[in-house]
C-alpha cells in the first residue's frame, strides 16, 4: 500500500442533523467540497457546535478526491467508542460475577 498524498480545499456544511446517543447531543454533518470542478460530498459525526453554511477545510486524497480526512473522523469515533465500551463492559461483568459467586 502506497503513501497517500493529501491536498486541502475549502468545504461547506450543507446539512446538520442531530441524535442523542446515551443522552448526549451528537451532530451528523453533511458537507461538500470541490476538486477540479468536480463536486464531492461526505458526512461525519461531531460533538462540536457546527451549523449549516459553515466553512470547513477538507483534506482530500489527490489520487482519489472522494476520500477525505473528515469522513475518517466517523470511523475513528466508532473505534474510540468501542475501545471505551469493551473494557467497561468487562469490568461490569467481572463485578457481577464476583457478586454472584459470594
Amino acid at each position: 500500500m502506497g503513501k497517500t498524498d493529501w491536498k486541502q480545499t475549502d468545504g461547506r456544511v450543507v446539512r446538520v442533523d442531530s441524535m442523542y446517543p446515551r443522552g448526549r447531543l451528537q451532530l451528523i454533518v453533511a458537507f461538500s467540497y470541490e476538486v477540479e470542478d468536480q463536486l464531492y460530498e461526505g458526512t461525519f459525526y461531531t460533538f462540536d457546535s457546527i451549523q449549516e453554511g459553515d466553512s470547513l477545510i477538507v483534506r482530500y486524497d489527490v489520487s482519489d478526491p472522494k476520500h477525505n480526512n473528515l469522513e475518517s473522523r466517523k470511523k475513528r469515533t466508532n473505534r474510540i467508542a468501542f475501545a471505551v465500551a469493551v473494557p467497561i463492559l468487562c469490568i461490569v461483568l467481572l463485578l457481577l460475577w464476583l457478586t454472584l459467586r459470594s
